[in-house]
């Protein structure tokens, strides 16, 4: 694009078939630049940071004005109809494509990579988060105490019991261990804030049960369930890892090898993610230590946890983390780990 307000990477807006620039710094309102028939569509604002975001209206103008109440610094503003039905479509291409091609967004919700200050950076600073991913956590320490919270504690308490009683339950927590240790960023200074485990999330049931599950943000990534036969979990995680290391078939190859993928996706995760099922304590384990499916949950968790806190603080059970950390604690020797 060109004119006063264009960056190099902005010529993918253009090949978005977005039109040129319009300047609307001091505007109160855009009603003019459209008429009421032509206003359903994705726009993207320009802020005096550099920074961009992309969204969707049925009414522009009336968008423009509630991003006015929170946004002071909207300098620019281009805009593209969008029948109503390929709003949601749309949008998430654009958000996508231009995450790509790097230009920083302030979207949130459709993104992968969140960039700017975020809470996350108090418990954890910047540098750390960055050690963290680079695999080198052990030079770093985490917080020696549990959670006090002895509310939280009793509240699911009985069902924890419930958990122990099931006849895969100290392997569940040792796994459930290994997958805190290995790919939560700081477990114990992230716990509750930043992360949640939830205990038999669905009740003890006849059939296949729930045994716990680990969520960020506003999504699940790591699931445990068990039946008499044994455990078999459901991940989500960063897809990008297995595309540097194994090309544009990466798909097709992980099938090949005997994992059980899909190209489902949460939409707080962002456009780099996808579902992986291992359906033995065996492969669970494996999947756990495998350098590249460690990179994509690591970079999927850290990344969920720059959005924002955890939404299910209340569903937090004190008693299974604990319990996981211990088990994990006496038998990480099974895995031949320098450091934990």
């Amino acid at each position: 694009m060109t004119g006063p307000f264009s960056t190099a990477a902005d010529t993918q807006i253009r090949a978005l078939e977005f039109p040129e620039w319009t300047a609307v710094g001091g505007l109160r309102s855009i009603a003019h630049l459209y008429p009421p028939q032509e206003r359903c569509g994705i726009y993207v604002l320009g802020f005096a940071t550099g920074e961009r975001y992309v969204g969707q209206a049925v009414d522009v103008t009336r968008r423009f004005a509630q991003h006015l109440k929170s946004h002071h610094d909207i300098t620019h503003l281009t805009f593209r109809q969008v029948a109503k039905k390929n709003l949601n479509e749309v949008e998430r291409h654009c958000i996508h494509t231009l995450e790509e091609h790097g230009l920083i967004l302030r979207n949130l919700a459709h993104m992968s990579v969140v960039q700017g200050e975020r809470d996350i950076d108090l418990l954890v600073s910047p540098e750390e988060q960055e050690i963290w991913l680079e695999g080198r956590g052990h030079e770093l320490q985490d917080a020696e105490q549990n959670i006090q919270d002895d509310a939280l504690r009793h509240r699911y308490h009985h069902r924890f019991e419930q958990f122990l009683a099931l006849p895969h339950a100290q392997d569940a927590l040792f796994l459930l261990g290994l997958y805190l240790q290995m790919v939560v960023p700081f477990p114990r200074r992230t716990e509750l804030s930043f992360w949640v485990a939830t205990c038999l999330p669905g009740g003890v049931t006849a059939g296949p049960t729930l045994y716990c599950r680990v969520s960020l943000n506003m999504q699940e990534v790591f699931s445990l369930q068990g039946d008499e036969q044994g455990l078999y979990a459901s991940l989500h995680l960063a897809a990008s890892p297995f595309v540097e290391e194994l090309g544009n078939d990466w798909l097709n190859l992980l099938s090949e090898e005997g994992w059980e993928v899909a190209d489902h996706q949460y939409r707080p995760g962002g456009h780099d993610q996808f579902n992986l099922w291992a359906p033995t304590f065996e492969t669970i384990k494996a999947l756990l230590l495998d350098a590249s499916a460690n990179q994509g949950m690591a970079l999927m968790n850290m990344r969920l946890m720059r959005k924002g806190a955890t939404y299910y603080g209340r569903s937090h059970c004190l008693d299974l983390v604990d319990a996981a950390l211990q088990v994990f604690e006496a038998r990480k020797n099974e895995l031949n780990l320098d450091s934990a």
